[in-house]
This record gives C-alpha cells, sequence and structure tokens, in this order.
C-alpha cells in the first residue's frame, strides 16, 4: 500500500467520486496545493476547483476537526489537496484567480 500522508483518514466531506485511479485501480495519492484559514476563502477556493472539474478534499490541520465540532471553526486552517496529476493545472487557477490570495499584495 501506498504512503498518503494519512491524507484520506482526514478528509472533511468524504472522497470525490470522480477522484481518478492509477492502472490498478488504486487512487491516485493526494497532495497539498495550499493551506488556507477556514472561511469563505477556503469556500470559495474550493468551489472554483471543482468548478473546473478538480477533485477537491479539504483536511483540517492538527486538531482542526475536533474543533470544528466544539466551536464551529478551526484554528489550525484547512489543507486542500489534489490529485498528484492535476497540481499543475490547479495551481495555474490559483495564480490567475482574483482575491485567491491570503496575504493582500504589497503595497496595498
Amino acid at each position: 500500500m501506498r504512503n498518503d500522508n494519512g491524507v484520506w483518514g482526514r478528509v472533511s466531506r468524504g472522497i470525490p467520486k470522480n477522484w481518478p485511479t492509477d492502472a490498478q485501480g488504486q487512487r491516485e495519492l493526494p497532495v497539498l496545493l495550499t493551506n488556507l484559514s477556514e472561511g469563505p476563502l477556503a469556500d470559495m477556493t474550493r468551489n472554483m476547483l471543482e468548478a473546473y472539474g478538480i477533485p477537491v478534499v479539504a483536511v483540517y490541520q492538527q486538531d482542526g476537526t475536533f474543533a470544528r465540532v466544539l466551536l464551529g471553526a478551526s484554528a489550525y486552517g484547512v489543507g486542500l489537496y489534489v490529485p498528484a496529476s492535476r497540481q499543475e493545472e490547479a495551481r495555474g487557477l490559483l495564480e490567475a484567480a482574483p482575491g485567491t490570495e491570503e496575504d493582500p499584495p504589497a503595497g496595498e
């Protein structure tokens, strides 16, 4: 079995049905695309990627899932993972999309 760094066990909403598989039927490994603060920016980024047909899984860092249950939000942020074969495409979409930066550009 391949090492997926434990990502599949920490997925918040389940594994998308369109997640690609290899020739042996094993799910392609997830790779971290970005880590964002939980909230509208993370939701918007995930929705944009899904609109372009890129499967995304959200993984809440450290004990973030537990904190979401108790407090309604995670202080550690959420990691958005995509299939390794779609990482470059997804990164290009993030770079091209306005307002998806976590920090504002210098000079603003």
